[in-house]
């Protein structure tokens, strides 16, 4: 299994420096993040793409995934961007959420699935496949809301990325053994990302002081051993997508922890028989 960094919180540091934290972590490489103020943005994509991947491979890394801001309805208009990603090496790519608030809650189910058709179609004619995240506050949030949506679409084309840390932060918990049951060959990714629940003084306006908060998966609620072990079970084998949303403001305190996050989830693939 591979595991690959989500850099959201290293904005600051060179396609240089991001490798070599990729390699120092134990990572196989960074995903590509196209969006404006990172190393691979939209509007400049056909000169930095090729480069940044190249970069990667130079540092013995790959870039296999992309997390990109392609709407799922935009993406017939898009053969030259999913081309390029196809010469790059990419296959899978992030699609663009689908905000709850963009519709009446009624017509999101129906809308999702005539996107993820199209999302499909597109995806196919580049041999690629477009990732649809389970993400709390977009649609879908969870694994029952996305299956009707894909449930007769090619998985080659077409997949999902699971999200237990936005699934306990946010919204969207559904069982681990029911989501991977339910998804099986459509599971493309997994966010490696974890959240706590704590208590602490009741805020003046009301409520009783809980609060979501990610956190390393060293610290957080999720069951790794038990989601791999599930992944085994089903002939599961996908890319892990680290991120780490946690001391955004503290490098030093944030590299420590992904460092030993990143450790422990390896030890779980391993057990798991996934490494």
């Amino acid at each position: 299994m591979k595991n690959y960094l989500f850099a959201k919180f290293y904005q600051s540091l060179t396609a240089e420096e991001l490798m070599t934290l990729c390699r120092t972590m134990g990572l196989d490489g960074p995903t590509a993040m196209i969006r404006e103020g990172y190393w691979t943005p939209e509007d400049k994509l056909e000169a930095t793409l090729p480069a940044f991947v190249k970069l990667a491979e130079a540092h013995g890394l790959t870039v296999a995934y992309a997390d990109t801001p392609f709407a799922m309805g935009r993406l017939p208009e898009m053969d030259k961007e999913l081309s390029l990603l196809a010469e790059c090496g990419i296959r899978l790519f992030r699609v663009q959420y689908l905000p709850k608030s963009a519709l009446p809650a009624r017509e999101l189910a129906g809308a999702l699935a005539r996107l993820a058709e199209t999302a499909a179609k597109a995806a196919e004619k580049h041999g690629l496949r477009a990732v649809i995240q389970l993400h709390g506050f977009m649609y879908p949030h969870n694994a029952t809301a996305v299956w009707p949506a894909i449930c007769s679409l090619d998985p080659r084309y077409i997949g999902v990325k699971l999200d237990p840390g936005n699934n306990l932060c946010q919204e969207g918990y559904e069982d681990w053994g029911y989501q991977v049951a339910l998804l099986g060959e459509y599971i493309a990714a997994v966010g490696e990302k974890d959240a706590a629940l704590t208590r602490g003084s009741a805020a003046p306006t009301g409520g009783k002081g809980w609060r979501r908060q990610f956190v390393p998966a060293t610290e957080g609620i999720a069951d790794y051993d038990a989601l791999f072990t599930l992944f085994k079970a089903a002939g599961v084998n996908v890319p892990g997508i680290v991120m780490p949303f946690y001391d955004e403001n503290n490098t030093d305190a944030r590299n420590a922890k992904l460092r030993e996050e990143v450790a422990y989830l390896k030890r779980c693939q391993q057990a798991a028989g996934l490494a």
